[in-house]
């Protein structure tokens, strides 16, 4: 016969014991996220990184109300701040607004601090940015196809500005599918960069048109040709570089959302979720769209798969371009 114990007979004891065992604890039923939340820009301000990333999480903020504090750790072409998040807790209270370092710089660094397979966890997608050709008003080029011919007849003679990784391949692939050699000066963000384009210092750079609103409105700057496959909402009279007759070139920034590897997958499905909801609200989608981007909701496991693709896409044109990567 089978004795049952009644419910006066299960001792105080005895359910801790019961909890413990299954793992009931009151951390466990904590919903996430309880504290404050620190998002790390791996640039400069003035950029589309950290504008975006400025903008998702004062939506983040409100959603989970709880604070999340951006900030920017720029240096290294961005590996800083990517190694602060690689090393940090995985426990969803340091995120990761990243753009083209996330999968450019394992092509160009020898020996990261991390490894961007496993120590990195990507989230989600928030807007992609194609890039733009753009130029300083004072450059006597009307067209791309005039910058090539200009490039030609002085050879590293015309300086482009890159704020990362992204935008100095851009310029690299540019001149080599049209025979030219540009010189490219580093800055530490598509923010400087972009001021060196207005101020002369630079002639020229192929980067997403964020950093550059303010100078397009003023006359300093001027934008030639989009690299992408079809024309801009936002930018309808501005053709793309094959349309202008040149070869070709379809590049940009996906700003996306990461986090350290191995933290929770309910954790990373979460934040999916919120950044999913807030990137298809109007306001947001209108405001990513002024910035020249486009934004759809993706899942996790989608994010990942192009991730870990775009990696390998980018070692493969490093590798074509005999770009020798550095230490």
């Amino acid at each position: 016969m089978i004795r049952y114990k009644t419910a006066r007979q299960v001792t105080p004891i005895r359910l801790i014991t019961l909890a413990a065992a299954l793992g009931i604890t009151s951390a466990a039923r904590a919903e996430y996220p309880e504290r404050v939340i620190r998002a790390i820009v791996p640039f400069a301000t003035g950029g589309t990184t950290d504008i975006t990333a400025r903008m998702i999480s004062q939506h983040l903020s409100k959603t989970f109300n709880q604070q999340v504090v951006v900030e920017n750790r720029p240096g290294a072409a961005g590996n800083i701040g990517i190694d602060a998040v690689a090393k940090s807790t995985p426990d969803g209270y340091t995120l990761l607004f990243n753009a083209t370092a996330a999968t450019q710089n394992p092509a160009l660094f020898r020996n990261l601090r991390f490894d961007p397979l496993t120590d990195i966890q990507p989230v989600a997608p928030i807007a992609e940015y194609p890039y733009a050709v753009v130029v300083n008003a004072h450059l006597p080029v009307k067209n791309v196809r005039e910058l090539v011919a200009l490039a030609q007849k002085n050879p590293a003679k015309i300086n482009a500005s890159a704020g990362g990784i992204g935008t100095r391949l851009s310029v690299e692939l540019f001149g080599m599918r049209n025979n030219v050699r540009i010189e490219v000066i580093m800055y530490n963000g598509t923010g400087v960069a972009s001021l060196a384009v207005a101020t002369g210092e630079t002639q020229v750079a192929i980067s997403d048109t964020t950093p550059f609103l303010p100078y397009l409105a003023s006359g300093r700057v001027r934008v030639l040709a989009f690299a992408s496959d079809r024309r801009l909402p936002t930018f309808p009279d501005i053709p793309t570089v094959a349309e202008a007759g040149l070869p070709a070139l379809k590049v940009g920034a996906t700003v996306g959302l990461y986090i350290a590897g191995k933290t929770p997958g309910a954790i990373v499905q979460t934040l999916n979720g919120t950044v999913n909801k807030i990137i298809a609200q109007p306001d947001v989608k209108e405001q990513l769209r002024k910035q020249g981007g486009n934004s759809e909701p993706t899942s996790v496991a989608d994010f990942t798969q192009w991730y870990r693709r775009d990696i390998q896409t980018w070692k493969d044109i490093v590798a074509r371009a005999k770009i020798a990567p550095a230490d």
